[in-house]
């Protein structure tokens, strides 16, 4: 049991931290207005996330309920979306700037997770791979859902003071750092299956 919570908080932790749409908003945000303004988004950013880690429980929970000969399948799935997930790390390019910051709002940022097929697949894939195999408990699913919200904030956070203090950094390390996730991320995929 040890080895999937370490696998999950690593792929948690991992898909949370890496770049994505959040997290290079927060960090485009900080570098270019500063840390006050970035709060605004990533406030914005951590709303609309709790709604839709809820929503993606919620969906999981009766999905897998109402037809659990598919458990074993979405943990196939989940593997697979978490190596397509380390691909993508390996191969992306560094970028930190974002042309559209200035008009970003709370707002935006809320609505931003809505349209954001990264975040409903991490939400669904960390749900039926890592929760429901051991528990259908609606409660413990509600929990997992309200802390990937909250480390996921974290994760925007740590990125916006980057932005303002690391940037020149990142440019320069950036690859290296990817391909590292990366790694951590496919023996993700293989304690899914230990």
């Amino acid at each position: 049991m040890s080895a999937i919570y370490t696998a999950f908080f690593t792929y948690v932790l991992i898909t949370s931290i890496t770049p994505g749409p959040n997290n290079i908003l927060a960090l485009s945000v900080a570098t270019q207005y500063g840390l006050q303004r970035s709060t605004k988004v990533i406030s914005g950013m951590f709303c609309g996330y709790i709604v839709l880690m809820v929503l993606c429980g919620v969906f999981t929970y009766h999905m897998v309920s109402l037809l659990p000969v598919i458990t074993p399948w979405l943990t196939w799935v989940g593997a697979a979306y978490i190596v397509w997930l380390a691909w993508g790390i390996a191969t992306s390019d560094i970028k930190t700037a974002s042309e559209d910051s200035e008009s970003i709002t709370a707002l935006k940022g809320f609505g931003l997770q809505f349209v954001n097929v990264k975040i409903i697949l991490y939400g669904v894939t960390s749900i039926s791979t890592f929760v429901l195999p051991y528990t259908q408990n609606i409660y413990w699913i509600l929990a997992t859902s309200l802390l990937l919200a909250f480390i996921a904030l974290v994760s925007n956070l740590v990125w916006a003071v980057a932005g303002k203090l690391l940037q020149s950094q990142f440019q320069k390390y950036g690859k290296a750092i990817n391909m590292t996730l990366a790694a951590t991320l496919l023996y993700c995929a293989t304690q899914l299956f230990a």
